[in-house]
């Protein structure tokens, strides 16, 4: 894809986005046509949105973490989404189903990193969880622009999207949590008080500090690190939930806590 091409796509999806339109008529000449120009194309929508308001990048969220959505997908690894200021809700917000495609509700582990990640050598699970300094239960809001048929529109268009990201919600911060078996831990989605879907944190690439180690090493490919500060969405422990309008939500993570949001 030639770099004429990577900037109409990304103005393309820019502008589909600021107008709350669905992505799913892209035309097929725009679409990246490797991961890596999905990564490229991804960068010039973050710097369309940014110019129009939506702010810097705040951090990444991981996203097709589990098998089952690989396996939905055809890929064999995750993909990744920068997240931007504009994106982080406050707990217990309000948000309108309108105002998305088809939102869908994510249970998942954030980390804030306290040192640099990636950037030189390979990262482990290991070394990945020595740079976060603390952890929170948080809500991803995803957003379907596609259509629902995501084979048939591309991972790496997917990717160029931002990964379906398109907010977050962080619960309160967990700072001792090194004693956590973050694998063995269960999340549950709910919404009017009754479970949608749950998964544990095993769900999420193995570990969730294998999903941030993960991110680290493709954004190391990609010339980038993580750095002090960021905030990484590690994965959804269960599948997403696909709300409905008047929806009270609430995620809880064993021993990391809890976060709701409302859906007018």
């Amino acid at each position: 894809m030639q770099p004429e091409q990577e900037e109409a796509a990304g103005n393309w999806i820019a502008d589909h986005r600021l107008a709350g339109h669905s992505l799913a008529d892209m035309p097929a000449p725009l679409k990246p046509d490797s991961e890596n120009a999905g990564y490229r194309v991804q960068d010039r929508v973050v710097r369309r949105l940014t110019a129009a308001g939506h702010g810097n990048i705040v951090g990444w969220k991981v996203g097709v973490t589990t098998p089952q959505m690989r396996t939905h997908l055809g890929i064999e690894a995750p993909i990744a989404g920068a997240m931007l200021s504009a994106g982080r809700l406050q707990p217990g917000s309000t948000i309108r189903h309108a105002d998305y495609c088809r939102i869908g509700i994510e249970c998942e582990i954030a980390a804030v990193l306290r040192s640099p990640l990636g950037g030189a050598g390979p990262i482990d699970a290991k070394s990945a969880a020595a740079a976060v300094g603390q952890l929170h239960p948080a809500i991803e809001i995803v957003d379907d622009r596609y259509g629902g048929n995501y084979r048939a529109f591309g991972v790496p268009a997917i990717i160029a999207d931002c990964a379906f990201h398109a907010a977050f919600v962080l619960g309160p911060p967990v700072a001792d949590w090194a004693g956590i078996d973050l694998a063995a831990v269960k999340g549950v989605t709910r919404a009017g008080a009754r479970v949608q879907v749950e998964g544990i944190g095993a769900d999420v690439q193995g570990h969730p500090m294998a999903s941030l180690a993960w991110l680290a090493n493709r954004l190391t490919s990609l010339g980038r690190r993580l750095e002090p500060g960021q905030i990484v969405l590690t994965g959804s422990l269960p599948l997403p939930y696909w709300a409905k309008a008047g929806d009270a939500i609430e995620i809880e993570i064993d021993r990391l806590g809890q976060v709701r949001l409302q859906i007018s």
